[in-house]
C-alpha cells in the first residue's frame, strides 16, 4: 500500500468527521503578550530545527525538513490556544500560555506516523470544548494509538487502542484501553468517541497527493504566523468613536486596534486631572520604565490631547514597564509612531475609573470621581 492509502485508512480506523477548512487559526482568548511568546518559541525552534523546506533527494523528494508545521488548538477549551509545532521526523513540541508565561507540554517526542513506511504527520480531532492529539506509529502492526489531551497542566490519555493484523488469519487483533474487543467494537468505540468533532491530518510531505483530506503542515505553519502577528503586530486605525468623561465631550483621540481602543497615558492624565482617579506620569530613566502615582495632579509636558494624523498606522506589541505607586502593572500597550498607547480598559482597572461603550451613539464612556 503506498504511503498515503495508508495514512488514508487511519481515517477509517479513528472514524474521522469531516475536515474543517485551512486557513486562519482561531486565537480564542489568547492575549497579545501570550501572541509574542508563541512566535518567539517558533523562532527558536526554526533556530534548533532550520526552517522548513522538502528534500529533493529521489528516496524521500518532498518530505519536509526543519520546523514544518505550527498549529493554534484548545486542547482543554478553556479558550485560551495551545500551540502544536512539528519538525516531521525531527520531532514535534507543545506549548501553553498562562498566568503571563509559556511552558511546554509533555507530548511524545516523535510525531505519528499511520503507514508501514516513512509517512510523517499530526491527526488532531477538534470541537469546542476540547482537542485530541492522536499518537500512533505503524498501527496495523499493532503498536498502540493514544488520544492525547490537556487536563489543568498536564497533558493525559484520554483513550488507547491497539490494531494488528494476524499473519496467518490476516483477523484483526484489536485492544481498547486495555481490554480485548472485535474489530467492529473498535470502530465503533472510536466513532463514538469523536462523534461530532473534526479530524484534521496534516502531511509532513510537500504534496498532499490531491487528497482533500490531507492538510499541508508547511501550510499551517505560516497560516499560525500570520494570526499571531494580528496580535503582536496589527494594523491601528484612528478611531472614528466619540468619548466622553462624566457625559461631557472629552478631546482624546485613540487608536482602534482589534476591536479595542487604546489611548496615551499622558492625555489621559491630562482629562483626568482634578479628579480622585487623577495620575500623575514620570518617565523613571534609572529603571526604564514609566512610573505612575496615583491621587496625584498631572504635570503637562506638553503636546496631551493632539489629533492624530490620518490614515492607518502599523503597530507593534511593547515592552514598555508601568508602575503604579511602585508596583508593576499588567498592561496591553503598543508602540504606534513613536508612542506608546495603552488598552483603556487596563487603565480603567488599574486606576479605578470606569469605562463603557454606547453602541447607540458608539461612544465610549468613562466615569471618574
Amino acid at each position: 500500500m503506498n504511503k498515503i492509502g495508508k495514512a488514508m485508512l487511519c481515517t477509517v480506523l479513528t472514524g474521522a468527521m469531516a475536515v474543517g477548512a485551512a486557513g486562519a487559526a482561531d486565537l480564542g482568548s489568547l492575549s497579545p503578550q501570550g501572541a509574542k511568546a508563541y512566535l518567539n518559541q517558533i523562532t527558536t525552534l526554526q533556530h534548533k530545527y532550520g526552517k522548513a523546506a522538502a528534500r529533493t533527494d529521489d528516496g524521500f523528494k518532498g518530505l519536509l525538513t526543519g520546523l514544518s508545521m505550527a498549529k493554534l488548538v484548545d486542547m482543554d477549551g478553556d479558550g485560551t490556544p495551545e500551540l502544536y509545532c512539528g519538525a516531521g521526523l525531527d520531532g514535534q513540541h507543545m506549548y501553553s500560555y498562562a498566568d503571563g508565561k509559556i511552558y511546554a507540554l509533555n507530548i511524545p517526542e516523535s510525531v505519528s506516523n499511520f503507514a508501514t513506511d516513512v509517512s510523517p504527520c499530526a491527526d488532531f480531532y477538534v470541537d469546542g470544548t476540547k482537542a485530541y492529539l492522536v499518537d500512533g506509529h505503524e498501527i496495523m502492526n499493532g503498536f498502540p494509538v493514544k488520544y492525547l489531551t490537556k487536563q489543568g497542566k498536564e497533558i493525559v490519555t484520554a483513550l488507547t487502542y491497539t490494531d494488528a493484523i494476524d499473519d496467518d488469519t490476516g483477523n484483526h487483533i484489536c485492544t481498547l484501553n486495555g481490554e480485548s474487543v472485535t474489530y467492529h467494537e473498535l470502530s465503533a468505540a472510536q466513532v463514538n468517541f469523536t462523534k461530532g468533532m473534526t479530524w484534521e491530518h496534516y502531511s509532513f510531505w510537500e504534496s498532499s497527493y490531491n487528497v482533500p483530506e490531507v492538510r499541508s503542515a508547511r501550510a499551517s505553519l505560516q497560516d499560525t504566523i500570520t494570526s499571531l502577528r494580528k496580535l503582536t503586530n496589527p494594523t491601528a486605525k484612528v478611531s472614528t468613536h466619540k468619548v466622553t468623561l462624566n457625559g461631557a465631550k472629552a478631546d482624546l483621540a485613540a487608536y482602534t486596534i482589534n476591536g479595542s481602543n487604546y489611548f496615551k497615558l499622558r492625555d489621559l492624565a491630562k482629562a483626568l486631572k482634578g479628579l480622585d482617579s487623577e495620575f500623575e506620569v514620570k518617565w523613571n530613566a534609572a529603571q526604564q520604565r514609566i512610573d505612575l502615582t496615583s491621587k496625584t495632579a498631572y504635570t503637562a509636558v506638553g503636546g496631551e490631547q493632539a489629533a492624530l494624523p490620518a490614515g492607518n498606522k502599523a503597530a507593534s506589541l511593547t515592552n514598555a514597564s508601568v508602575y503604579l505607586d511602585g508596583k508593576p502593572l499588567n498592561l496591553t500597550a503598543y508602540s504606534i509612531g513613536g508612542n506608546n498607547y495603552f488598552k483603556l480598559r487596563d487603565l480603567g482597572d488599574a486606576l479605578g475609573f470606569g469605562v463603557d461603550w454606547d453602541n447607540a451613539t458608539s461612544t465610549v464612556t468613562i466615569s471618574a470621581q
